[in-house]
């Protein structure tokens, strides 16, 4: 199985202030996950904008496999220091990881990462050398499957300055939180959110200075086909059947003809869970109802076709992650749900145009493909990995 950094964020704005002073700017493919937190000099729209540049550059010039001289070259040509305060304009933390192991920091100015292996604090083996007459620390390290690392602006050290802490909270008081959240086996959604929470209660909900976390958790890829809608030539039934069920991970099907075909190919009874309409899921915002789910052995998931797709793709319009969706079991939920906890995806789609779909006749496609190109659009936005194969 591949390994591969789950990741999420959270920026707190400075109170007072519409815009968040750090940025975040993460890149992710199958093969190179790359993150760099800036933190601009102040706080508003201004530290925005510097920190903004800062990510995008540090980012585009790392992905393309820059040194960290050439980056600082760059920067410090871009963004000249703050002449009264002799401050760099912004500060940043880069974290690149190849294939989900091997790992290269470089750190400008920013809190050390805090990185979690089994249940214990580790400190990460950084050099610290002067570049361009700023002083960087660099760390090579391999990742283990469980390790959890943090990222923070220094808007989390200063949370509960005079308070609860204080000097702060402080880089050691954040580690040792994250290793007890880390502990419960949480995903990295639910240790940032943990953090940021904590972070504005020790600012009594106003914070003193942006502060933002990225929260990361190493674990194995979660694959995910989806067969959804019969081949355009029935020679091809079994081929596509094939294709779902020789694939490594969560097999769905949506389409109650497709799940038919999946049946004879495999010579398998599809049994139709149905329910009484009072026990179906009406959220407020979802006034339909949703139908109902079958079971075929071998597959995790069977559900109806476009109205499922449909419903699926608004629930991924309004939920940003899988913490984010309505409680219930409904099959739309629950193939929002896989996809949302997916880190790779492969659609098969099937080509038929129904001629029982007044709206496939007349457009001439069918509109199953309409929801794909909609629920593409929704995975890419979340970085995730998806392939659309059709037959």
């Amino acid at each position: 199985m591949r390994q591969i950094v789950e990741f999420a964020s959270e920026p707190l704005a400075k109170h007072g202030e519409e815009l968040c002073g750090d940025t975040v700017k993460v890149t992710s493919t199958p093969d190179s996950f790359l993150v760099v937190l800036s933190d601009g000099l102040g706080s508003g729209v201004k530290a925005n904008i510097l920190s903004t540049l800062t990510a995008q550059i540090a980012a585009s010039m790392f992905e393309e496999g820059a040194t960290v001289e050439e980056v600082m070259s760059t920067l410090i040509e871009t963004l000249p220091e703050c002449q009264v305060r002799r401050l760099a304009y912004a500060t940043f933390a880069m974290l690149r990881v190849y294939r989900g192991h091997k790992a290269y920091l470089v750190e400008y100015d920013s809190p050390p990462l805090i990185l979690i292996r089994d249940g214990q604090i580790v400190r990460l083996p950084a050099e610290e050398r002067v570049v361009n007459g700023r002083k960087v620390r660099e760390a090579h390290f391999v990742l283990q499957d469980g390790d959890y690392m943090v990222l923070v602006s220094d808007g989390y050290e200063h949370a509960g300055v005079g308070g609860l802490y204080r000097l702060g909270w402080g880089w050691d008081n954040i580690a040792v939180s994250v290793k007890r959240w880390a502990s419960t086996g949480c995903d990295a959604c639910e240790l940032t959110r943990t953090l940021a929470k904590t972070c504005l209660k020790l600012y009594n909900n106003k914070p003193g200075d942006d502060a933002t976390a990225v929260g990361m958790r190493v674990r194995e890829a979660v694959m995910a086909t989806v067969l959804t809608g019969p081949p355009a030539d029935k020679a091809q039934d079994e081929v596509a059947v094939r294709k779902l069920m020789e694939a490594e991970g969560i097999k769905v099907i949506c389409g109650g003809t497709t799940a038919q075909i999946a049946a004879r190919v495999l010579g398998k009874e599809l049994k139709v869970q149905w329910m009484p309409p009072s026990k179906r899921i009406r959220e407020p915002d979802r006034k339909k109802g949703t139908p109902p789910l079958a079971k075929l052995e071998g597959v995790d998931l069977v559900t109806e076709g476009i109205l499922t797709l449909s419903q699926a793709i608004e629930l991924l319009e309004s939920s940003p992650t899988v913490h984010d969706l309505p409680r219930g079991q409904d099959a739309a939920i629950q193939l929002a749900r896989i996809l949302l906890s997916a880190d790779a995806i492969h659609l098969i789609v099937g080509t038929a145009i129904n001629p029982n779909q007044v709206a496939d006749l007349i457009r001439g496609e069918p509109m199953r493909h309409v929801y794909i190109r909609e629920l593409v659009r929704e995975i890419e936005r979340r970085q995730k990995d998806i392939t659309v194969e059709y037959i």
